[in-house]
């Protein structure tokens, strides 16, 4: 169903029907967490009483962890496949989330964060990353991910709006946010048997024949490869800025500016839908061209978005900034962040380069809140926008850099392929 319809209203590609698939799974993997996000912070301060502090510093573990599960995760998935990797953190997904629903003390809340991290969606987006890697041609790669990213956020639009509803409809009792939190686990577990008997596995021949011993040092690898080391820079500081404003427009917005509850709901909305209308075309703007180039632009769009915000004190100003130029940059920036990933990964090493990449947006979530928390708690919101601006700038400057090591590196295969025919 949802195939025919992107097709035809985005003039989608003819792709593997396993990229398809994968769009549908985005779509039931987002709802699912769609239910869950919206108010597991009201639910475990309100009810369960653990201060917001600590709620904060949960995700922030989360963070961490899924960090340090890529570094085993992505070398596992070039080992044994994307297939593995995908359900078994689709299983560790179910497992915390029902977890979450039973949480009655801070001590079991970090515990079940820390477990989420290990074994919750980061592997899950890596591996699929990779699965796309491995059967989307490099022409038409971008807009394969942009694809699946257009899922994941109808997924996203529909579960905190279904969370809503039936928090509105029943009321807003302990009982109700733990069925919901129950409910996201049974839609991972519908995602997983779904993916079990409908999705192949994609790995290539090559990644198979290797070996087990050298299996773990992929990542060290993996760093080696000086243009992916700026990459990850680049993913890092672009990530911060990403996952930062999500995390502090909203409550800046409402207690420094107020603006109202609305409001708020508009622009945040408003990200979702320019998502939703120009993924696609995005994404088809990227394939063929440089990955790179796409990324310096979605820096640019980054640093307008952040100066926006230095300089407006209004509503409309807001809107502008951040479902404007944020949601242009976030829309480049997660496509052609991984489409690039993939390019610099050998055949034999896209789990782990996807994985190592994945570890950017763990990396700056783990951080940007907790930066914002401190600034907004001294009431210094302009220097969150100033850090971002300077952070897009130097992504900017290591985007320069990348783009003259891509070139040397040609250089040298160029000559190294001379010297062979001579």
């Amino acid at each position: 169903m949802l195939e025919p319809l992107l097709k035809r209203h985005w003039r989608a590609p003819d792709l593997d029907r396993r990229v398809w698939l994968l769009v549908g799974a985005m779509l039931g993997f987002r709802f699912a967490q769609g239910l869950y996000y919206p108010f597991s912070t009201i639910y475990f301060h309100n009810f369960v009483g653990i201060p917001l502090s600590l709620v904060g510093v949960g995700l922030a573990t989360l963070a961490v962890a899924s960090v340090a599960s890529s570094f085993v995760l992505g070398p596992l998935a070039d080992r044994y496949g994307r297939k593995p990797v995908m359900l078994a953190s689709l299983s560790g997904s179910a497992a915390t989330f029902l977890s979450f629903a039973f949480v009655g003390t801070p001590q079991e809340y970090l515990a079940v964060c820390v477990a989420a991290g290990l074994i919750g969606s980061a592997p899950f987006d890596a591996a699929r990353n990779a699965m796309i890697a491995d059967i989307a041609p490099e022409h038409l790669r971008a807009r394969a991910y942009g694809l699946v990213r257009v899922g994941g956020n109808i997924g996203w639009a529909l579960g905190p709006s279904a969370a809503g509803l039936i928090a509105a409809s029943v009321g807003s009792y302990p009982d109700t946010y733990r069925a919901m939190f129950v409910g996201t686990a049974v839609l991972m577990l519908v995602v997983l048997v779904a993916s079990a008997l409908l999705v192949r596995e994609s790995l290539p021949k090559l990644a198979k024949s290797t070996s087990p011993a050298v299996l773990f040092r992929k990542p060290r690898m993996a760093l080696s490869n000086a243009s992916f080391v700026v990459l990850l820079t680049v993913g890092f500081l672009l990530y911060y800025v990403f996952t930062q404003d999500w995390q502090a427009l909203p409550i800046y917005a409402k207690n420094f500016l107020d603006v109202s509850d609305v409001q708020v709901g508009l622009f945040l909305a408003g990200n979702g839908l320019v998502v939703m209308l120009l993924q696609l075309p995005v994404a088809y703007l990227i394939d063929g061209h440089s990955k790179a180039a796409a990324l310096a632009i979605g820096a640019a769009l980054f640093a307008v978005s952040s100066a926006t915000l230095l300089v407006t004190g209004s509503f409309l100003g807001i809107l502008i900034a951040f479902a404007g130029f944020f949601t242009l940059a976030e829309m480049l920036l997660e496509v052609a962040g991984a489409a690039l990933a993939a390019e610099l990964a050998p055949a034999d090493m896209r789990g782990t380069y996807l994985a190592l990449f994945g570890c950017c947006f763990g990396a700056g979530y783990g951080i940007s809140p907790i930066v914002a928390g401190f600034l907004l708690d001294a009431h210094l919101p302009r220097a969150i926008w100033t850090i971002q601006l300077t952070a897009a700038i130097l992504s900017s400057l290591g985007l320069l850099l990348l783009g003259a090591l891509k070139k040397q590196s040609s250089s040298q295969r160029l000559a190294k392929t001379k010297n062979t025919e001579n």
